[in-house]
């Protein structure tokens, strides 16, 4: 398995990463020997308790406040983790607000204004950000989460798939722009993760008959782990996936097939 302290050095950066798949691809990041810098909206319970898990892993972990639509905010943070940590190696953009799922009918224009406004805007804003360092470098790797609803969308999911169907656009073209500065640019595809939003509606908007028919629809007949999505993250930012940039790499046990 891949060690980080292999690779060039720097921290890796993780925003959202104290959410329920942040978490785990901080922690992945950690036991590899990595720093990791990550940021939290507004948990800080649960960004204190990652720092401490990690810690006592002998990992190193730490943890920033921060809106990140705040375009300045986000690039004040980028600068300041950069120069702690000697650059940076890897930049994942693993947030996103939470919202209820909902027939695009039912939508009012002001819910499909905020989550572009907080999903697509602050994904740019981190990844603008962070070119200005990468490209100093002249290396670096960009990964951002997105969903398997871009190949087979589901009803009442345009939330989720609409502003990541952004995301992926911009990855893509940071990657076709930037591999002459040695930056490779990916996303990782999410299929049904136990874990953040996909957990929250499993237990209070989905019901077991859904659920269970979701599961079935999936060939390997499981829902996927927040460490699923973690190793995966982990390899596209490593030595082993150094030829691979602009692609989405579907992380869904078979669901999108």
């Amino acid at each position: 398995m891949a060690d980080v302290k292999k690779m060039e050095p720097g921290a890796v950066l993780v925003a959202g990463g104290s959410g329920g798949v942040g978490r785990a691809i901080c922690a992945e990041f950690a036991r590899r020997g990595a720093p990791v810098a990550f940021t939290y909206h507004r948990n800080r319970a649960a960004a204190d308790a990652l720092c401490a898990e990690v810690a006592a892993q002998g990992g190193l972990a730490e943890a920033f406040q921060l809106d990140l639509t705040d375009a300045d905010g986000v690039s004040r943070l980028v600068d300041t983790v950069a120069d702690r940590y000697g650059g940076l190696h890897s930049v994942v953009y693993a947030a996103g607000p939470s919202f209820e799922m909902s027939f695009v009918s039912k939508l009012t224009p002001k819910t499909w204004a905020d989550v572009f406004a907080v999903d697509v805007n602050g994904c740019f804003n981190l990844f603008n950000a962070a070119l200005r360092v990468l490209r100093a470098q002249h290396r670096g790797n960009l990964v951002a989460l997105s969903t398997c609803a871009l190949r087979r969308p589901p009803k009442a999911d345009v939330l989720s798939a609409a502003p990541k169907a952004a995301i992926d656009m911009l990855t893509r073209t940071i990657a076709k722009e930037e591999g002459r500065n040695g930056i490779r640019a990916n996303t990782v595809e999410l299929g049904f993760i136990a874990a953040g939003l996909a957990a929250h509606h499993m237990e209070h908007t989905w019901s077991a008959e859904m659920t269970e028919g979701i599961k079935k629809e999936t060939p390997l007949r499981r829902f996927g782990r927040a460490e699923d999505i973690a190793l995966a993250v982990a390899f596209l930012c490593s030595n082993e996936a150094s030829f691979i940039t602009g692609q989405a790499l579907a992380v869904d046990g078979g669901f999108s097939l």
